[in-house]
Formats: structure tokens, sequence, C-alpha cells
């Protein structure tokens, strides 16, 4: 571990010991030892200290873990145990004072730096914390669920490596939280230093000292974004005066950050934090082989924007010897290796094995990588590189030779910080004593002669001292549990990664549930009488004759099965939780999937046999909380951080799933077969005649992530275009299934930035299109304390047009003004334009208003009708935002230019469009929506839709009042608008058999009238949208408010008349 001396006059005495302390070597040296707590004066010195040696305390920090040694548990989940570098910190310090008569008096104390997390295991007299760094997955996720809920924290701080002065204070440090302020006379840990509240995120180990100004200048890396912030604090200490997110997409193990005079230099080495490794059953920790190096330099209050990056050789670099600039060029020494001793072997390999591998003394080493073989890659040796600012150019060498051991824990005169000096000095490795240990251990010290080459090279001329064998053994602190501080399971994917059936018993599951039936109230989430159609209904499960139809199924209707899908929670409706962690709920478009289907079979004679049918969409988890009979998942969607941090583990503890599977939300056909939606997870086929549910759709096992409720057949080849979003990277994939639904054919990482929550995909006869809207599903978000879905108001919006088997690179991106579309018309191609139409507005309606808002009184005020705008967005309030209509993206593939357009005016506000599918993908005149009824919407707080609109592309509204004159290319709207209290959800086009106009068809939706609470089916001609349905079909049942509807041809000859006959 590091060390430093602090030069100080001590006007101090010290207390003798009663019992003199025992200074014998332990046979290994990396045991622990007792603290003393007070100072034991030094007798025993072999020479003198030289008379112009200055008075000050040399003090050293390093691991000294309680209870006798690190501790690895062993439970139903696996394993799971600290990395090799973790204990708790202990500081020992050597106190040198010249008295008058020029005689040295010495004193050595040690103690643990006694961090809260420290006192509270101390407290406890027994180990308690349960390592959560490295091991099996499912163990160390447990770990981290058991220390929140025990200690309400996930990690001990061990505040175990360096120690530095700062103003006169000093301080000791771990890069896995806050330094710990430190009393030099007696090793007393004062509390954690933030900088007055403003440093709020973990803190380098190695801050340095600006050369000139005094300033101190940190880092913090986190495993969630962002991933490195760079801060600057005053030279008093009392202040952050600078601090910025370097916009990193990978969180690098950046051990020391490196300045100059005007610099700030940053270590990009491939050795990462990765939580999604971890979450696929790889290593939170690893140095990646083949990932990239790069050196970055910022001016020392730069942004982002202002770093200029330096492509170097893959490498590990922990330690910086120092950085200063040299004319156009930058240049920084340390001792480089090829690879990490941390944070070891991966979890199969025996440690004690591969560690005296790794640290045996090797053969010398040529300059090239390649003669090097795998287990000397952990050879470290200083390194320079000269990063030429001026030309982008990089120069590399070794500045020592093939000597038979590493160098590591460089230092130098700290009055050189940040500029050019002459010497450096390192610790020098003894590999044999290290190999036959597994532990390294450092024999020597060498000294570096950087302005003078070694005689006949070019390399510079070193000075060691040979190494003996020591028991000094101090190692390098790596980031521990809160690198992935406080990580939880990022959304949705990890139920297909982790098989938690096989790894817990019946046993730990009852001890869970019993853990959460004690600790969570769940609550019924209130409706209110203007929502008594939200409200669930019992299913049926078998089919229903229907014998009231008022008006006749029109001649050329076809035979078919209209469906609709919607929630329709188990248990009387959505639950919310409450606990000591907080609150939690589903957000209000959950709850487990219903299908309400109309069956319209015409028998021989011509007469139609019409029956209805509901029933759930039995996925897994349905069917676990079904057997369960009581809620059981518990929400983990909105609502206080710690409490969905509890519910997503605790779900995935018990039964292997963080989320339910909702697939409620559309129905949709390919290559004959039917399958409910939602883009939680895989679609469930269903039986057409029964409403089963078959199993889940992969695609044969080739498509294991969320898929979209709103999948494309793309013209002409009839495949079937997908997209799956992911909180973990990739956030986004796109796929492509054979007309026949058998094979994947094309499956492609978008590499966005963010997680979008993409509602829809869009084709045209040659593109995919990709709809990247400031709606965000963000883990570090959520684990800031904020929400985990949230429209970023700042945020910006693209539309992507990507080739249909093209790849990431391939995508052309038009930047568009910013808007919240989940609904898309149509797309197509129109010349060098690619035409998207869809319901637009300027924020989301999802998740709802921020934790503590009213709900009610914010639906309220987001439903409510609004003023003609004229068509400009800056007239719109706050609460007009969520108002969706029509609107039209042009965006020409030639010149990259895009035209934007609202299509209708404020009168209405329009969603869950539909067309004639035979014209998806390409150019169509007529399209269709449900209209909101935005007077009652906002009376209840939940959307309600009122009627239908017919929307006409290629004709131009000529009934434009004079205030929405200035509002240009409008089109003609026609309206079948309902009656008071009655409205419409799942509303689809039925085409015409036989019909040769695009409207040559009718409109199907299903009806709910609030004040009869009759349901019905309407059918409503298309080409004469405002008349009269030609038929109303009253149902059996009450039919909730939902989602998506679509209709789907079959003859059924005899299957129907089956059906009914059970009757």
């Amino acid at each position: 571990m590091a060390s430093s001396y602090v030069p100080f006059q001590v006007h101090c005495s010290f207390k003798k010991p009663s019992i003199s302390p025992n200074f014998d070597l332990f046979k290994t040296n990396s045991a622990p030892v007792d603290e003393l707590r007070e100072a034991a004066i030094v007798t025993n010195i072999e020479g003198e200290i030289p008379s112009d040696f200055p008075e000050g305390v040399y003090i050293r920090n390093g691991p000294n873990p309680l209870f006798g040694g690190l501790k690895s548990t062993k439970s139903l989940f696996g394993r799971s145990s600290p990395i090799w570098v973790e204990g708790e910190g202990m500081l020992h310090a050597l106190y040198f004072s010249k008295g008058i008569n020029g005689s040295w008096t010495v004193v050595y104390n040690n103690r643990h730096v006694e961090t809260e997390t420290f006192k509270l295991e101390k407290q406890q007299n027994k180990p308690s914390f349960l390592p959560a760094v490295e091991g099996d997955s499912l163990a160390v996720l447990s770990a981290f669920l058991l220390n929140l809920l025990r200690f309400g924290k996930p990690y001990k701080n061990t505040s175990n490596t360096n120690v530095f002065e700062h103003s006169g204070k000093f301080y000791s440090s771990a890069e896995n939280d806050l330094p710990q302020e430190i009393d030099i006379l007696t090793l007393e840990a004062l509390g954690s230093w933030d900088v007055n509240g403003a440093w709020n995120r973990s803190f380098t180990a190695h801050p340095k000292r600006a050369p000139g100004t005094g300033e101190l200048v940190t880092m913090g890396i986190e495993a969630t974004k962002p991933f490195v912030e760079v801060g600057v604090v005053s030279a008093d200490g009392n202040k952050l005066v600078h601090k910025v997110d370097l916009k990193l997409d990978r969180c690098p193990l950046c051990h020391e950050i490196g300045v100059t005079k005007s610099y700030n230099v940053f270590m990009d080495c491939p050795l990462t934090v990765d939580i999604d490794r971890l979450i696929h059953g790889g290593q939170l920790i690893k140095y990646e082989k083949e990932g990239y190096a790069r050196i970055g330099i910022m001016p020392r209050y730069g942004d982002s924007d202002s770093i200029h990056w330096f492509n170097v050789k893959p490498n590990c670099t922990f330690h910086i010897i120092n950085c200063f600039e040299d004319g156009d060029e930058v240049v920084v020494w340390g001792s480089r290796a090829l690879a990490s001793v941390i944070p070891g072997p991966d979890p199969d390999s025996k440690k004690f094995e591969w560690f005296p591998t790794k640290l045996r003394p090797g053969e010398p080493i040529e300059e090239s990588v390649d003669a090097i073989s795998e287990d000397q890659l952990l050879f470290h040796r200083p390194y320079e590189w000269r990063l030429n600012m001026q030309t982008g150019d990089v120069k590399e060498r070794n500045l020592i030779g093939n000597y038979h051991f590493p160098m590591e824990f460089p230092m130098i005169n700290g009055a050189f910080t940040g500029v050019k000096n002459k010497y450096g000095y390192t610790q020098v490795c003894h590999c044999d004593s290290s190999s036959a240990t597994g532990m390294g251990r450092y024999g020597g010290l060498a000294k570096l002669y950087f302005e003078e080459q070694n005689t006949g090279t070019s390399l510079v001329h070193c000075s060691a001292q040979k190494p003996s064998i020591s028991h000094n053994s101090d190692h390098f602190k790596t980031l521990l549990s809160s690198s992935f501080k406080p990580f939880l399971r990022k959304l949705q994917q990890l139920p297909l990664q982790i098989d938690v059936s096989k790894a817990i018993k019946n046993t730990s599951v009852k001890l869970l549930d019993a853990f959460v039936d004690s600790t969570f109230e769940f609550i019924d989430q209130p409706l209110l009488p203007s929502q008594s159609n939200f409200a669930p209904i019992d299913e049926l499960k078998e089919a229903v004759l229907i014998t009231s139809i008022e008006g006749e199924i029109p001649d050329g209707f076809p035979e078919g099965v209209y469906l609709r899908n919607g929630p329709n929670p188990l248990f009387g409706g959505l639950k919310s939780t409450k606990s000591v962690f907080g609150r939690s709920s589903y957000f209000w478009v959950e709850g487990g999937g219903m299908l309400h289907a109309l069956y319209l079979g015409k028998g021989f004679d011509g007469n139609w046999t019409i029956c209805y049918n509901n029933r759930y969409v039995e996925t897994e988890t349905f069917k676990l909380e079904k057997q369960r009979n009581k809620p059981s998942f518990l929400p983990a969607a909105e609502g206080d951080s710690p409490a969905i941090v509890c519910a997503y583990l605790l779900n995935l503890l018990r039964f292997g799933q963080v989320n339910k599977y909702l697939s409620n939300t559309n129905v949709i056909e390919h290559s004959g077969k039917l399958y409910s939606t939602a883009e939680n997870d895989l679609p469930q086929e269903i039986d057409l005649l029964t409403l089963k549910a078959l199993d889940n759709w992969d695609a044969n096992g080739a498509w294991n992530r969320p898929f979209t409720s709103h999948p494309k057949k793309a013209p002409g080849t009839r495949e079937l275009v997908i997209i799956g979003i992911n909180s973990t990277k990739p956030y986004a994939e796109l796929g492509v299934i054979s007309a026949d639904g058998k094979k994947l054919v094309h499956r492609v990482d978008l590499k966005l930035n963010r997680c979008p929550l993409i509602h829809e995909i869009l084709v045209t006869q040659r593109y995919n299109i990709i709809m990247d809207y400031p709606l965000t599903i963000d883990i570090g978000r959520l684990l800031r304390g904020g929400p985990l879905l949230k429209y970023e108001k700042e945020g910006y919006a693209r539309i992507g047009v990507m080739h249909r088997y093209g790849d990431a690179d391939s995508i052309k991106w038009f930047e568009v003004k910013p808007n919240c579309t989940f609904h898309i018309i149509n797309s197509f191609e129109d010349g060098d334009e690619v035409v998207v139409r869809g319901c637009k507005a300027l924020q989301s309606v999802i998740p709802g208003p921020d934790q503590g808002m009213n709900k009610f009184e914010w639906f309220s005020k987001k439903f409510r009708p609004i003023e003609s705008t004229e068509g400009s967005v800056y007239a719109l309030s706050e609460d007009e935002l969520v108002f969706p209509r029509p609107y039209e993206w042009r965006l020409n593939m030639r010149t990259g230019h895009v035209k934007e357009r609202h299509l209708v005016g404020t009168k209405f506000s329009m969603d869950f469009p539909f067309i004639n599918e035979a014209f998806t993908g390409v150019k169509n005149k007529y399209g269709y929506a449900q209209v909101r009824d935005c007077i009652a919407s906002s009376s209840s707080g939940m959307a309600k839709y009122g009627g239908l609109a017919k929307l006409s592309f290629e004709e131009p509204n000529t009934r434009i009042s004079s205030r929405q004159g200035r509002a240009e290319g409008l089109i003609k709207e026609e309206y079948h608008m309902l009656k008071e209290n009655t409205f419409c959800t799942g509303a689809s086009f039925v085409p015409k058999e036989g019909g040769i106009e695009e409207d040559d068809g009718w409109i199907i939706t299903f009806v709910h009238n609030e004040d009869t609470k009759i349901s019905q089916v309407y059918i409503i001609d298309a080409r004469n949208l405002s008349s009269e349905p030609v038929a109303k079909i009253t149902l059996p049942c009450r039919v909730p408010y939902g989602f998506h509807g679509a209709f789907i041809p079959i003859q059924f000859q005899e299957k129907l008349i089956g059906m009914v006959s059970n009757f």
C-alpha cells in the first residue's frame, strides 16, 4: 500500500505502553496484526538518522482485516469472496522528533481506520458484511441485498490504500468511497471528507496537487453512469471549484490521476468494472486482453469535449511515476504491465496455482509483446508515453531493460509533481519469494535516472538495490464492492441469464417468503368511480354465443377473429407496497394481459355465427403467482429507490425473475400463428380458438431478449422486423425473422448510448426505421435516487434509417425536434425522402408524475383540452405537452435535411393509430386513430377515447379556421364521435374481401357505455366514417379498456360450430 512522509514539528508527549509490543515477524507477513492505538517508543535503531533529516511522520496504509483475515462465504446461492486486496485499512506511523540537543525520539503507532462500516462490524464482534465482489453471480447478488437489508449499506468502506495531505489535513483513502480525515497524532478517523457536501461519489486513492495553484485534482469512478468524474478542490480544501463528467462509455479501473502545469491526465486502460458482464455470468472486474487503451489530456478546468485522447498500446498501468509538459508534448511515466493481477484468476481457477505462476521470475523479455508468454504479462516496468498535443502522435518506449524483476509502487520527490523531474524511485518485486507465497513481495528499491542513458542502449540508467527475501507484503488496493455501488440488477434481462430455480432450495424460498410477508405490505391501488371500466374482470375461458346484434354484418366482411389485448391484474387490481425501505408501485399500464376475442363465422347459408371469449395470457410468472393465490411479485417499477432495489433482488431470488411477464399490449400474427406481446419480454404464442398461451416465441432459440409490442412485416418479403430494448448494453437490438417464422435471418446491436423506450419499429421497402426519443430507462438515474423511466425534457431526439440487413454503422441518423412518439401511423419511401408519420407529443404520459406528486391531479391536468396553438410548439403550456396528434417527418437520404410538420390542428388529441396493413411500409392515402375525450380523461385521470378519426393524407383540410390559417399543410380529417360517456379501445381496420380502394373496409372496435355498463363491438364503414355503425354487437360481459387490437382473417368451417356446440 502507499505511504507518505509528512514533515512537521512534533510537540507532544507519548505514553509508553505497559507491555512492550511484539515485533516478531509472522511466518507470513500478510496476516493482520492487533492494533496498538497508543504510541510505542522505538529504541532499536541501527545506524543514525541523518542530521538534516526533517522532523515528521512516515505513515503507511494497508489492509488489516478484522477477525483474523479475509472471509469468503458458501451458501445455497453459491460462493462469494473478497478480492485479495481487501480488508479494513490500518495506518502504521513512525514519528520522528528532534530534541534541542539534537537527539532523536522515534515512536511507532498503528490503528485501524475506523470508518462507519468498521465500527458497525466491530460492534457486532463477528464477520457480518457478506463479501459482494467476486464469485457466483447469485451469491454476489444475495450478499449485496442482505448487506443492504441488515446494515443499510451493501459494502464496507475499507479505506486501506493511501494516505495524503491537503491544506494541513490528513486523509486515508481507497477509491471505493470518500476519504477519511485522520488525526495525525492519534490516528483516529474523524469522519468522511466530501468537500463540504460538494463531492458525493467515490474518490481516487491517488489525488494530485496541481503545480502552482496547490489545488487538489481528484477523480471518482463508478460502475453506473457517469462512470468517471473529475474534480478540482481549492487549495484551502473548502470548495470544489470544478467537477466534470468525462462521459466515458465504460468504467475503467482508473487508480491514479496525473497532472501537469496545465492539464489533467487520465489512464483509460482495459481493466474494467462491468455490471453487464457480471449479470451474464462473467467477472465484475476483468482485464480485457482485446480491449483498447488510451490516455486523455484535459485542461485543468475543461469538460469532456476538451479532452485530447491518444490511443496507445493495450496495457494495465495502475501507478503513474510523473507527468509533465515538454514543448508540444505531454510526457507520462508509469509502471506498465500487459495484464492485471487484479482481480486474479477466473472463478473456476485455483488462486494459489495462478498467482505463483504469474509472479515467478521469467526469462529476459523482449520489446515485442508477442515474445512475452502468458505468464509474463504481469511484469511491471517503467514506461514512457510522449503525447504530441500539436500533431496527435504518440511515442512509446520501455525505460528499463529486460531485468529479472519487475518494479511497482513508484514515487518521486513530491515537489516535482506535474513538472519535469530527473529521478524516480520504485519498489522491486522479489519474484522467487512472491511466487513461492503466491503474494507480491518487494525485496528492493530502484532509482531511475531519466536524463541518463544506460551505456550502449536508449534506456534510462537504473540503480537497483539487489532484492533479498522480504516478508513485507504491501498490496495495491482495487475498486471493490462500491465500484458497482449500488448496482442492483439492471432491468429485464437477468432472468434470461441466471436459472435461480437450480440454485435455491425450497427452504431458502420459504425463508425469503417469510421475510417478504413480514416486511412488505401490499396495498391496493384504488380506482375512482370514473375509472370503473379500468377494473379487471373474471375470465370466461370458454366461448359464449352472441345473439344480440343491432344491424347486420355487411357483405364482403371476412370471416375471422377480432382480438384485443389489455391489462387485467390478478387479485382485484394493481398493488403497491409499503416497507421500511419505502414504497414501490407499478406503472399504470401494467397488469397481466387478458385477450378479448370476437369470433365471426359465416355458414354455407350465409348466416353469421358470432361468439365471444376472454382469457388471461398465462405466462410462466402468471401461473406462478396464481398458484400461490396471492400477490407475490413485489412491484419494481416506480417509487423509492431502496424499495425498488429490494423488490428486484427479492423477486429474483424467490422466482428467478425480477418482473412479471405482462404480455398485455398487442396481438400479432406471423406465418399463420398468433402471438401476445409486451416489450418487457418474449411474445407468447396463443391458440387462436381457445386463447390458451402455448409457449414463449424465441425464433427457435435465436432471440433471447425482450421483443417489441409492434413488429412489422417487410413489404414484399413478408419477413418480420423486430426490435428489443434492454436497460443493459446492448440497449437495443434489431432482428429480422424469416417469412415462415422459423429462422432469425439477421440480428444487430444498434450500439445506442442510452436505452430509449422504443415502443414500435418501422419499415419501408428497403429500410428499417428507429425512433430514438428522450423517454429513457436509466439504471444509473434510479440508483442516484431518480426515476427508472423518465422523459428528459432537455434530451435529444433522432430518427435512424437503416438498410434491412444493415449494421449500426450503416444507420443514417436524422436529428429532429424533441418529442415522445409511441405509435407510428406508417413509413415509406418517396423519392429521396423517407416519410415517417406518427402520433407525436412533447412529453410522455408514462410513467406519470414525479415521486411524491398527486397522480390524479397530474393526469387530470395533462388530459385537459387545449386552446388552439396555431401549430406553435412554444404556445403550449407545461400541462399541454402530452397532447399527441398526427405528425410527419420527411428525411432526405441524399441531403440529410429534415422537414417536420403537424398534420392536424389542436381540436382533438389522437393516438393508437392504425392503417390498412396491406400498405405497411409503402405509400398510403389513409390513416385512422382513436380520438381522446379530453374532458372525460381529465375528470377521471385516465385516458379515454370517445371517437375515431380518418386522416386523408393526400387531401388538404378545406375547413381550416382563420385562427389556424397560419398552420400550413394540414390534412383532411373525418370523425366518428361516440355518444357521451361511451369510449372505444383496440380499434382496427378490416379490409373488404375483393376491395379495390385502400379504404374499402371497416373499422372494428370494442366500445363501452359507462352509463348503461354495456360493452359492445362496433363495425363502422371506413369509407363513410361519420355514419352510424353498420353493426353493433352486444357482449355478454363488461370489457375493460385496454390497448391494441387486430383482426385475423380465418375460415372457420366446422371449427366455430364446434366451439358453439358446447352451449
